[in-house]
């Protein structure tokens, strides 16, 4: 779309005379669709050569996963987050190649016939949440309540543990927040949502020195503060003892209705590290039962490498903010004009 025929609308499907953001698609009554910069989602999504020798990367990483997994006497369970594009290809007003077959259900094809991996089928249970109703907010990537309950039920049926009745029962507030591509439009358009509340049992037990830097104020509202970062959360009364580790994004690790408070509501310990890297020396030290990855489907642009130490990069990224060198106070400086 080129940047003539963008518009924007309002939360409430009025139009809004606005200027919107390179990688931002527009689609009917107010959706917004990441699509990149360059078009990122076109090429990921393409069923192309490059495609193709991509997910086969993924198929090996995973199959290597299985198996160091599966050696620390662990289970290895991977879930692929749909963007919102296929989810909700009915609000756009564009073409757009492969929504019927998103690369993620096409790696998950792969692996299902390809690997050991205990696979969750986000995809088909949004779809069919969908016929009810959005499952995603109109102006973030995120899902909304619906769409959380949704993967949360998903994620429980794969790892075999009933959903605990009260996260399914949770009610919340209504609220207006400018979200990740709202923000992203001149002027920025905000939307209501439903602040979810449903964490009862779980507390948290640790938090590594990123998350405790955050929670400082010091670095709000900047970016660059969140990979690396690491809590566990313990649930005495939970029914499930296993003990899980989740290595995710922002659907599992962040404020709010993520999945990590979710799942803690049904197993004893819930590990979440904020990274799409596996750090196995964690998980040696942790001993799970579960190793559980997420990932969004725009992140399979990267094939991950695996060599990741979480409170290490944690500790660094601290450090650079405490103790800037001249080159981090002159970057700081650029993003202030």
């Amino acid at each position: 779309m080129s940047r003539r025929r963008r518009k924007a609308f309002t939360g409430d499907g009025g139009p809004l005379s606005q200027t919107g953001a390179r990688g931002i698609a527009v689609g009917r009554d107010g959706w917004l669709f990441w699509v990149g910069r360059t078009n990122e989602l076109v090429d990921l999504y393409a069923d192309s050569p490059a495609s193709r020798r991509l997910l086969r990367r993924w198929v090996r990483l995973v199959e290597t996963r299985v198996r160091r997994t599966r050696a620390l006497g662990a289970t290895y369970v991977h879930a692929i987050v749909p963007e919102k594009i296929a989810i909700h290809a009915d609000t756009l007003d564009r073409p757009f190649p492969n929504l019927a077959d998103p690369p993620g259900l096409r790696l998950g094809r792969l692996l299902a016939s390809g690997t050991e991996a205990r696979l969750v089928d986000l995809y088909g249970p949004l779809q069919a949440a969908r016929a009810e109703g959005p499952v995603y907010l109109q102006t973030d990537t995120h899902w909304n309540h619906r769409g959380y309950i949704t993967a949360y039920r998903a994620l429980c049926a794969a790892l075999g543990v009933t959903p605990a009745g009260h996260v399914l029962a949770a009610t919340g507030e209504t609220a207006r927040f400018v979200f990740d591509l709202g923000g992203k439009l001149k002027p920025p358009v905000d939307e209501a949502y439903l602040a979810h509340a449903f964490q009862r049992r779980a507390q948290r037990s640790e938090a590594n020195a990123l998350v405790q830097l955050r929670e400082t104020g010091r670095v709000a509202g900047r970016g660059g503060f969140f990979v690396g970062s690491r809590a566990v959360m313990r649930n005495p009364e939970a029914a499930d003892p296993r003990r899980v580790v989740l290595f995710g994004d922002s659907y599992v690790f962040d404020q709010g209705p993520r999945l990590t408070a979710m799942l803690a509501e049904s197993f004893r310990e819930v590990h979440a590290i904020w990274s799409a890297e596996i750090d196995w020396a964690y998980v040696a030290a942790v001993k799970p039962d579960l190793v559980v990855y997420e990932i969004a489907e725009r992140f399979l642009r990267r094939v991950p490498t695996d060599r990741f130490s979480v409170d290490a990069f944690a500790q660094r990224r601290v450090r650079r903010e405490l103790n800037p060198t001249l080159i981090d106070r002159l970057r700081a400086r650029m993003r202030l004009r």
